[in-house]
């Protein structure tokens, strides 16, 4: 019996903290982060900046922590090279977590009041497209890469979720 729970703790607790991925993401997350809204604290102290600007210069910080703490999904590198292309005063240059929220509850309130007539087929073609458009750099995948990409897209959302709250309750 004794033995038995040893080995479940050996498979619940890692002697490696580096091995659990989510453990991974939020410690990047965090170490990306910090600092660079520790660094727009102190710019916006020195120089009087108007709100929109601080918002989306904060925005453009957080969205890149984001793909920078995930560098090893390919959603993570489209993402990253969107932000570096383009720059943080366009408002509409990346899609944040409650925007992609928004979307998809506005797109089941539309689908509520749709003819249900389509086929099984037409219906999944129409999913699979909207993840298309919400996962960065979806329009460039095909379809296997991008239902192998959603899952981790997914978690690192609902990680980043995560230490965007715990951040705001440390202050």
């Amino acid at each position: 019996m004794e033995r038995r729970i040893m080995n479940k703790r050996k498979r619940v607790f890692s002697l490696h903290p580096n091995k659990n991925p989510k453990a991974v993401f939020a410690r990047r997350y965090a170490s990306h982060l910090v600092p660079a809204l520790k660094k727009i604290n102190m710019n916006k102290s020195s120089s009087q900046t108007n709100r929109q600007s601080f918002e989306q210069t904060v925005k453009h910080e957080v969205d890149m922590a984001f793909a920078l703490s995930a560098q090893e999904f390919a959603w993570s590198r489209f993402l990253q090279q969107k932000l570096s292309l383009s720059p943080h005063d366009d408002p509409v240059s990346t899609t944040s977590s409650s925007e992609i929220l928004e979307r998809s509850s506005k797109k089941q309130g539309r689908e509520k009041h749709q003819d249900r007539d389509n086929g099984e087929g037409e219906e999944i073609k129409k999913r699979l497209k909207e993840l298309q458009k919400l996962l960065p750099g979806g329009e460039e995948m095909n379809m296997e890469e991008i239902l192998s990409e959603i899952g981790s897209y997914i978690v690192c959302l609902e990680l980043q979720m995560m230490v965007l709250k715990s951040i705001v309750q440390d202050n």
